[in-house]
């Protein structure tokens, strides 16, 4: 499955191999023997910086001390994820001003939990900065 020309596709929930070289459904196992056979080229894993991996190490809570256990359900497993509430392009900011709180995996996974815990850590960072402070930072407000 390593050619550079075949696709897993699916059509009505049925799934097949395609060749895009041939424009048609194929058989996997022709595909190994196709005299076309050119394998992919693997892309590289892009690593952490130097920064970022500190940050990460770094990190630290404006709600509580203890990023061991989860926050919400204050459940002390081996295994707690530290999330930064307000991801993607807010990740490092949130790493910056303590926007992170320890979760076990099903708050984790728990779109509800993390919509209040963005309400409770924009009312905890508003009782020493304003509204207006908290929405340059972030981009918008979630009370």
């Amino acid at each position: 499955m390593n050619c550079k020309h075949i696709t897993r596709r699916s059509k009505k929930y049925e799934i097949y191999w395609y060749c895009r070289l041939y424009k048609k459904k194929i058989e996997l196992h022709r595909c190994y023997k196709c005299s076309c056979f050119e394998t992919k080229k693997l892309k590289e894993i892009k690593k952490k910086s130097n920064k970022l991996a500190n940050m990460e190490k770094k990190r630290f809570s404006i709600f509580t001390n203890d990023l061991a256990k989860c926050y919400y359900c204050g459940k002390r497993l081996k295994k707690i994820d530290k999330h930064e509430v307000f991801g993607g392009s807010n990740r490092q900011r949130s790493m910056k001003n303590g926007f992170v709180v320890g979760l076990c995996n099903e708050c984790h996974s728990d779109e509800v939990v993390i919509n209040e815990l963005r309400k409770d850590l924009q009312k905890e960072y508003e009782k020493s900065h304003s509204r207006e402070d908290f929405i340059r930072l972030i981009g918008k407000s979630y009370l």
